[in-house]
């Protein structure tokens, strides 16, 4: 962390990854001990005997299919969803060696990679539960060429439900391959310089056979034209080559009709037979040597010979159903190869996120303990709903909703402790969030079913339980001084709690026992009260101690209001009092989270920020919540719904406290850092994609050298290493660039179209002339500036209409700029303020006809004119008669406004076209900045 970072360093950079899903490869040879395997978007080579990560990045949707080559030298993976892409990888260094961009509409279902390594096959994703058409793609991804050598919708399929998931090449002969979907396969060749898909022939008792179970995966068997599938119910199907002369007779197999000539053996295949090879689904089958390998749901690796007679079997692995096997390149130094069964080591992945290795030897091991292989990857067998750092050690907590909190330490790596979480009634609780206090004291944990658990961190003993409300717990949040802890459900109530130690029973120290210890006082958590402050949905809770060292709470909700709880009065006897009457901080936005500013010295008042949903935060004052600035949110992954503060060492106290820094997470996937003060300066912001999945927590380790984030249902927890003079080199660059370009105002006035700039300029000088006089005759004193009063007119002349209240927050900004550094306010506004100042507060989007359509909706989807003249007048800031006739009059004309009938219906269609003159299917939406 004190080292200074390339130019190209960013200031988060992924350290580790924790989860497992998907299949796993094996990288082992003589000089090799890794494994390679996927974890949300991110690919990881784990070298297991180093315990060491190398992170493949490059996707932004969940890696859903992999291969590696049968010489283990390149890796391919690749995602499905928008701007997919497929992946080769070099597995020695870890670095891409080819991109294919947009190999299909919606991204890719499986892959394959041929024997010699040139070919890859790739099958289209069908989107869930719709109709369309599946394609098949080869691609010789060795050529400079970006398209695929060949593609051909795969026959029969005509939605998801029909849609293959499985492709595998002919070791033999990579000019053959095999797809297959739940109850249809095809068999493919492209000697013809093409792909020609050909079904096998089945006569009516193979169907009647096949109608008894779905396919799973097929492959070709090594030496011989003969291929073999597997089923849901544990059989396997064998396919044989069909002679030339028997396919010209097909009447129900070709779906190609003739077929071209083949100069070797025929595509076509027919069935010969299945056979029971294991209870339940069979969810892999390999060939390694001379053995066939089977794995599926009853968690067994078996391997059988060519004839199918099993010679050896691993059943006692207990780490669930595999779901795949892949073995090392050399057979292992301790084996002797002229034993009845000998194969190389081998790792098996899970359905229920392991990764266990596993050596031959242990098919020798009598006690079943000892055929249980070791665990290499323990991965997260559930949605992650939570995760929390903690606050003086190098320690993390995961909560999992299959009902169990994991400690992991953040320095090894490994697992410490698994705790399942138990109700009253033994009843399995999910956790919702998690929170450790300021001092590693306690641990509170916040329940679906809106049970609160604290207990000790290192040891999950309870502290205490409470069940104050049926709604899941939110939020939770300990006070600095770790003696009170707030938590907000989704029931919208605030519950209060504080720390409190219990004094036993005083015992008297026995005469005869001089060893004996006095019992010590336990600590414990005391219910004070519950508070429902909000009508909508909380969106933040914070804790602060103010400047003047009294302890403060606040919280923001969907309901636009803003509440302060008054932490002096708030007792047991009293329950929850309020500060003050809650504040409604927004007229139109929703506020989407909230944090005290961090002080940082020197500041003359307390704020609040907060983030809406139209990409914007607010500064409040703590003390009369007037809103003093406003400035333009990171706009890159959809609003922000989380702030956090990063912690740096405070050189002369010795300790940590807060920094200039804060993380934010949003909506869709980005987690990023902005630099306080918030003014807008997009160099001072920076995110990244961290989870292919919406973000569920965020935490800071309490050192501010790690940022933990966990992306819910894609089964992984990411550790990013922080690097804040990354930052700090982004934003002197941007200095450096903004100088030679006019100054800072030309980072702001970039973020404005050339017009609009123009037309900006032209206005606020013409501001300046209005001020003085237009009319008059005395020198001008040209003074740069103009009164705050100018202000709404000046953004309403560029197209910009704020309601009155927003005019008051902007004269106020400006009025108050300087007053929490100086303690002074300003009258007047130059034209390098008032660029920063209209781009900070004007729309990110324009008004769209979905939105208005969407008001209509409220008024019941139509309304007589008369009574949405009279909602104009009355309602919110009301509109006078004559400035209604006058608007009215600018829109649709003096004719249109005397055409008007009181008693017509309005729509929201004819209210977007006739009157606001719409042009557009989407209205007047402008691109984000």
């Amino acid at each position: 962390m004190d080292e200074v970072p390339p130019l190209s360093s960013n200031a988060l950079t992924l350290d580790w990854s924790f989860g497992f899903k998907g299949q796993v490869h094996s990288l082992a040879s003589e000089n090799r001990s890794a494994i390679f395997y996927t974890t949300a978007h991110t690919g990881i080579i784990y070298d297991y005997a180093s315990k060491t990560q190398q992170l493949l990045q490059g996707h932004c949707n969940e890696i859903v299919a992999t291969c590696v080559s049968e010489d283990k030298k390149w890796i391919v993976t690749a995602d499905s969803g928008p701007d997919s892409v497929i992946v080769v990888w070099d597995s020695l260094t870890g670095t891409p060696v080819k991109t294919i961009f947009g190999a299909h509409e919606r991204g890719v279902e499986a892959l394959a990679i041929s024997g010699d390594s040139m070919f890859l096959a790739s099958l289209g994703k069908v989107q869930d539960g719709l109709a369309g058409e599946q394609e098949l793609s080869l691609w010789e991804w060795s050529a400079e060429t970006d398209s695929a050598l060949y593609t051909c919708a795969v026959p029969g399929v005509q939605s998801s439900a029909s849609a293959h998931t499985s492709v595998a090449f002919n070791p033999d002969d990579a000019r053959e391959l095999v797809t297959n979907g739940d109850s249809n396969i095809v068999f493919w060749t492209w000697e013809s310089y093409k792909l020609v898909p050909f079904s096998p022939l089945l006569s009516k008792s193979d169907r009647k056979t096949l109608g008894h179970f779905s396919f799973v995966s097929s492959i070709f068997m090594p030496g011989n034209a003969s291929a073999i599938t597997s089923t849901t119910n544990g059989e396997v199907v064998l396919w044989d080559a069909v002679e030339k002369e028997e396919g010209g007779n097909n009447e129900e197999g070709d779906i190609t009709g003739a077929g071209p000539e083949f100069s070797e053996t025929s595509p076509l295949k027919s069935m010969v037979k299945s056979i029971k090879l294991c209870e339940g689904r069979v969810n892999f089958m390999s060939f390694v040597d001379k053995y066939m390998v089977v794995a599926g749901e009853d968690g067994c690796v078996r391997f059988y010979d060519e004839s199918l007679r099993i010679m050896a079997w691993y059943e006692d692995l207990n780490a669930g159903p595999v779901t795949n096997v892949s073995f090392a390149t050399n057979l292992p130094l301790n084996v002797d190869e002229r034993a009845d069964f000998c194969c190389p080591d081998f790792v098996v992945g899970t359905s229920t996120s392991y990764i266990i290795g596993v050596e031959c030897a242990l098919f020798q091991e009598i006690e079943p303990d000892n055929r249980r292989g070791a665990v290499l990857v323990q991965g997260i067998g559930d949605e992650v709903p939570c995760v929390a750092t903690h606050p003086t050690m190098g320690r993390l907590v995961i909560g999992v909703y299959d009902g169990t909190l994991q400690l992991w330490d953040l320095t090894s790596r490994t697992l410490l402790v698994v705790e399942e979480l138990l109700g009253e009634n033994g009843a399995k609780q999910r956790p919702q969030c998690v929170q450790f206090d300021g001092v590693g004291r306690s641990l509170a944990v916040g329940m679906t079913s809106g049970l609160l658990k604290v207990t000790d961190p290192d040891s999950f003993q309870e502290m205490a339980s409470f069940v104050n409300g049926d709604h899941p717990i939110t939020y939770l949040r300990f006070s600095p001084d770790s003696t009170w802890l707030a938590c907000a459900d989704a029931g919208n109530y605030v519950y209060l709690y504080q720390f409190a130690v219990v004094e036993e029973d005083i015992v008297l120290q026995p005469e005869d026992d001089e060893s004996w210890v006095p019992p010590e006082p336990s600590p414990t958590w005391n219910y004070i009260g519950r508070y429902k402050s909000h009508s909508g949905s909380i969106t933040g809770l914070e804790f602060a101690t103010r400047e003047d060292g009294r302890l403060a709470l606040v919280s923001v909700g969907e309901d636009k209001m803003l509440v302060e709880y008054d932490m002096t009065d708030t007792t047991a006897e009293t329950g929850i009092k309020l500060r003050n009457e809650p504040t409604k901080i927004e007229q139109t936005a929703v506020p989407t989270t909230c944090l005290w500013h961090p002080l940082l010295g020197g500041d003359f008042e307390d704020r609040i920020i907060t983030a809406n949903n139209e990409f914007k935060f607010k500064q409040w004052n703590a003390d009369n919540k007037s809103c003093r600035k406003t400035s333009l949110c990171p706009t890159f992954g959809g609003p922000l719904t989380s702030l956090s503060n990063i912690p740096q060492l405070n050189p002369e106290k010795n300790q940590y406290g807060p920094s200039p820094y804060v993380v934010y997470s949003t909506a869709e996937k980005v987690v990023g850092i902005v630099k306080v003060p918030l003014d807008g300066n997009p160099a001072k912001a920076m995110g990244l994609i961290a989870h292919p999945t919406a973000v569920s927590s965020v935490s800071v380790s309490g050192d501010g050298r790690f940022v933990v984030t966990a992306g819910g249902a894609d089964k992984c927890v990411n550790v990013w290493q922080v690097s804040t003079k990354a930052l700090e080199m982004k934003i002197e660059e941007a200095v450096v660039k903004a100088d030679g370009a006019g100054g800072s105002a030309s980072m702001y006035s970039d973020l404005i179209d050339p017009e609009t700039k123009d037309d900006l300029i032209d206005y606020f000088f013409y501001a300046q002339l209005r001020t003085q006089g237009e009319d008059t005759t005395e020198e001008r004193e040209i003074t740069g500036t103009v009164p705050l009063k100018e202000i709404p007119n000046l953004v309403r002349a560029l197209g910009y209409y704020p309601t009155e209240a927003e005019c008051a927050n902007m004269i106020a900004e400006v009025y108050y700029a300087n007053f929490t550094e100086t303690g002074e306010t300003t009258d007047v506004i130059d034209l390098d303020t008032f660029i920063k100042l209209y781009v900070n507060h004007k729309p990110v989007f324009g008004t769209s006809k979905d939105e208005i359509t969407e008001a209509f909706k409220v008024l019941g989807g139509s309304v007589q004119w008369a009574s949405m003249a009279r909602l104009l007048k009355e309602r919110g800031e009301g509109i006078s008669e004559e400035d209604l006739k006058n608007i009215l009059t600018s829109l649709i004309g003096k004719e249109g406004v005397e055409g008007m009938n009181p008693s017509s219906f309005m729509e929201a269609g004819g209210f977007s076209d006739k009157v606001l003159g719409f042009d557009e299917e989407e209205g007047e939406g402008e691109e984000a900045m």
